[in-house]
């Protein structure tokens, strides 16, 4: 693919990506609006303890070796069929030894009920990756069209599967079998629509450096495993189903404006990046474009789903989820630091740099690891202050380490966040006019967090028009949804005023 191309697709992947997701949080919102209050939390807790071990199975049964292939300009058809078949071995062995550690893992989690989901969700596991290969080229091709369709439609299967089992059974198999559905369904699509067969087996030249940079990876993926799930598994050991039903929930709403807003843009961005490696000015600009605008999105968010994330909660949970509104406002602030820190991994990727990678993993899981440990002993709150403090001070560390070599220095992405900070300021300070207003008068809780989210919206473009840098920082990011040049009209007619 030329250059030129790739750049095409790169600008048109973010909105193509963004109505998926736009289409995703429709269905999390019906989702959260229907089966949580169908399915108690509990039952939440259950599937979850699931959940955690076949995430971190994930990691093993590719070895790293996608990232090791797709970081590479250009790559041949045995390359693509070896990593097909290694994947698909490996993920048929590791299937069989999460299955026979089903009994085990109930016991841990002192719940019999669990051994049975694992059993099941087997099928979810063994399926996703069968199609893992087919889905990577995709995404390489910059194929965005076809992955949202795809992503689409299995989301679709997921919430029709749970909601009827919901109202049939009301128990965790309704989320279980929700799963497998949105598995099946992610899976056949891949492999229809990617149009890709694999040819037979063989040995690869560059192996060797393929396997080097493949433990790497893997080394980094299992530390950042236990850094993003640590809490859910001791909440589970420790506090017990209904806490890390609780907690689960506020992670999941936590994680949207990751999954909806972050990673339609950095999901286009990796691959061209692969590409612009012997430009180093292009390479050096369109990551650094990458970092403005994820903090123009996260940085303005971060603050009104903090202030709003109690009456936000209630009014899409119930009360009974209070505890998760809770963790949910000590969740929020540590979007900011992904916002920043998320992509930095994407400079290790892309430059080679596998051993610093490791390293870098290994240091940020041991550290987020450790402060979830200490604080999940005074509580569940705690334990997700301790998540947020942990992931914003590596955060830091990670931009800092990032910049020592190549053509990206960290200060470069510091100064790139820069103008999303009038955009945080402008959100906090509607907000804490919000707070103000609500101590007056008493509002019900639907209403409370529409006031925080919309006042917010307004401060940060309120906020975003003080200088020069955060309006083009507005521009870029409205460029992404084609209404750029409404944007333009209105500074325009500012200026005539």
């Amino acid at each position: 693919m030329e250059i030129e191309e790739a750049k095409r697709r790169a600008r048109s992947g973010p909105l193509l990506l963004f109505a998926r997701r736009a289409f995703g949080i429709l269905m999390t919102f019906l989702s959260t609006v229907t089966i949580a209050r169908l399915v108690a939390p509990r039952e939440f807790g259950l599937a979850n303890m699931a959940v955690v071990i076949f995430a971190f199975a994930q990691m093993f049964r590719e070895f790293g070796l996608t990232n090791a292939v797709l970081r590479k300009g250009h790559i041949s058809e045995d390359e693509m069929s070896f990593l097909f078949w290694f994947n698909a071995a490996m993920t048929l062995v590791i299937a069989g030894i999460v299955a026979s550690c089903a009994i085990p893992i109930s016991h841990f989690y002192n719940e019999a009920v669990v051994a049975d989901v694992v059993y099941l969700s087997v099928i979810s596991f063994v399926l996703s990756g069968l199609s893992l290969q087919h889905r990577a080229l995709m995404a390489r091709d910059l194929r965005f069209a076809e992955i949202a369709m795809i992503d689409s439609a299995a989301l679709l299967a997921q919430f029709l599967v749970s909601l009827v089992l919901a109202l049939l059974w009301h128990n965790v198999w309704a989320i279980v079998w929700g799963t497998v559905a949105q598995s099946v369904t992610t899976s056949l699509l891949n492999v229809w629509r990617s149009k890709w067969r694999p040819g037979r087996p063989k040995r690869i030249d560059g192996l060797r450096d393929l396997l080097s940079f493949g433990a790497n990876s893997s080394i980094f993926s299992i530390c950042m495993f236990f850094a993003d799930n640590g809490a859910l598994i001791m909440i589970g050991h420790f506090l017990g189903a209904a806490p890390l039903g609780q907690y689960s929930r506020a992670q999941a709403l936590y994680k949207l404006p990751n999954t909806n807003l972050v990673q339609p843009i950095v999901q286009t961005v990796m691959p061209l990046m692969t590409r612009l490696r012997p430009y180093p000015e292009e390479y050096r600009k369109v990551y650094l474009d990458l970092v403005m605008k994820l903090c123009t999105f996260l940085f303005p968010i971060s603050v009104a789903l903090t202030f709003g994330a109690i009456p936000l909660v209630h009014s899409l949970l119930g009360v009974q989820w209070h505890q998760a509104s809770l963790c949910f406002m000590a969740l929020a602030p540590s979007l900011a630091a992904y916002a920043i820190g998320y992509s930095a991994g994407d400079l290790f990727i892309t430059q080679n740099r596998s051993a610093e990678f490791r390293t870098l993993g290994i240091i940020e899981g041991a550290v987020r690891v450790s402060s979830i440990a200490v604080g999940v002993q005074f509580g569940l709150i705690p334990a997700a202050i301790a998540f947020t403090v942990s992931n914003s001070v590596m955060a830091l560390w990670k931009v800092r380490q990032s910049g020592r070599v190549g053509p990206v220095t960290a200060m470069d992405q510091f100064n790139a966040a820069l103008p999303a900070v009038p955009l945080a300021l402008g959100a906090t300070v509607s907000c804490l006019i919000v707070v103000t207003i609500s101590s007056v008068y008493q509002f019900d809780d639907a209403y409370l967090a529409i006031a925080y989210l919309a006042f917010g919206a307004v401060g940060a473009l309120a906020g975003g028009m003080l200088s020069a840098r955060s309006r083009a920082a507005l521009r870029a990011v409205l460029a992404i949804f084609g209404i750029d040049r409404l944007f333009k009209k209105l500074m325009k007619g500012q200026a005539i005023q």
